[in-house]
C-alpha cells in the first residue's frame, strides 16, 4: 500500500500545477525522494519549471525570481541561504497577494551591482513555488500559511513499508531489506531509500554490504536505550541528560 503522504504529495503537485495553490512546502529527512518525486511529476506532466538549489544571495535570489517569473513552477531544493530575512520577505510576496491584485516582488536598493543587472525594482510574478527542505522551518512562519506544507518524515515501520512498496522500482535487494528489518530499529540513523539503494548496489557488485551497513547506518546509544525500554529515571542517570531531553528523544522515536 502506497504511503498516504506520497498520495498527498501527488495531489498537492496537481493543485499547484493547476493554480489551486501558489505554494507547496515539502519537509522531511533526506533520501526519501522529495526532489525525485517532484521533478518526475513536473516532467511527466510536461510542466514548464525552473529548478534552483545550493546557495543564493538575496540579490541573486531576486534575479532568479525575475528570470523565472513566467514559469509555471519554480522549485527551490534545499537552498542554504533561503532563511535570509530578505529572501523570506520576497517569498511572502511570491506566494500571496492582496485580494484581486497581482503578486508582485520588489527589491529597492541603490547598489551598483543591482543597477548592472538591468532588471526592474518591482515586477509581476506568475510562477508557483515549491520549497523542499531537509531541516526545520522556524524562520518560515510568515510563509507557511500561504500554501500547503507536507511533512515527509516517517516512522521506522513506515520506512520499511515504503522500501517494500518501491523495492522493484528502486532495485532494493531482498537480502538487504531482510537485514534492515532484522538488525535496524527506530534508533537507526541515516536509514532512507538512498541508503537502501547504495547498499543494494554494493551487494550486486560483490561487496560485503553488511560491513558498509554497520558504518553508514549508525544508531544513538541514548535512543537505543529508549527503544529497548530503559525507564526514564535510569536513562537520565545513565546518560546525564535532562528529563526534557528524554521526552524529546522519545517523541522523535515515535
Amino acid at each position: 500500500m502506497v504511503n498516504q503522504k506520497y498520495v498527498l504529495l501527488n495531489e498537492s503537485l496537481k493543485a499547484l500545477s493547476d493554480g489551486s495553490i501558489n505554494l507547496l512546502i515539502e519537509k522531511g529527512a533526506a533520501g526519501f525522494s522529495k526532489s525525485y518525486s517532484t521533478i518526475k511529476f513536473l516532467e511527466d506532466k510536461k510542466i514548464d519549471y525552473g529548478f534552483i538549489q545550493s546557495y543564493a544571495t538575496p540579490l541573486k535570489f531576486y534575479e532568479l525570481l525575475y528570470k523565472y517569473k513566467d514559469k509555471k513552477v519554480i522549485v527551490f531544493d534545499d537552498v542554504q541561504s533561503i532563511n535570509n530575512p530578505l529572501i523570506v520577505g520576497m517569498l511572502k510576496n511570491c506566494c500571496w497577494s492582496v485580494i484581486h491584485k497581482k503578486r508582485q516582488v520588489a527589491y529597492y536598493t541603490t547598489s551598483e551591482s543591482f543597477a548592472k543587472l538591468k532588471i526592474p525594482e518591482i515586477f509581476d510574478f506568475k510562477a508557483n513555488i515549491i520549497l523542499i527542505f531537509n531541516n526545520d522551518l522556524r524562520e518560515f512562519a510568515p510563509v507557511i500559511n500561504r500554501g500547503v506544507k507536507i511533512d515527509l518524515n516517517f516512522s521506522f515501520d513506515e520506512k520499511i513499508e515504503i522500501f517494500k512498496d518501491i523495492q522493484k522500482e528502486a532495485e532494493i535487494d531482498q537480502e538487504v531489506l531482510d537485514y534492515i528489518i532484522k538488525f535496524c530499529d527506530p534508533a537507526t540513523k541515516n536509514l532512507s531509500i538512498r541508503t537502501m539503494v547504495i547498499l543494494s548496489k554494493l551487494k550486486r557488485n560483490g561487496y560485503d554490504f553488511k560491513m558498509f551497513a554497520r558504518e553508514i547506518l549508525p544508531f544513538s546509544e541514548e535512543q537505543r536505550a529508549i527503544v529497548e525500554g530503559m525507564k526514564r529515571k535510569k536513562w537520565i542517570e545513565t546518560f546525564g541528560r535532562s528529563q526534557a531531553t528524554y521526552y524529546r528523544s522519545k517523541a522523535r522515536l515515535s
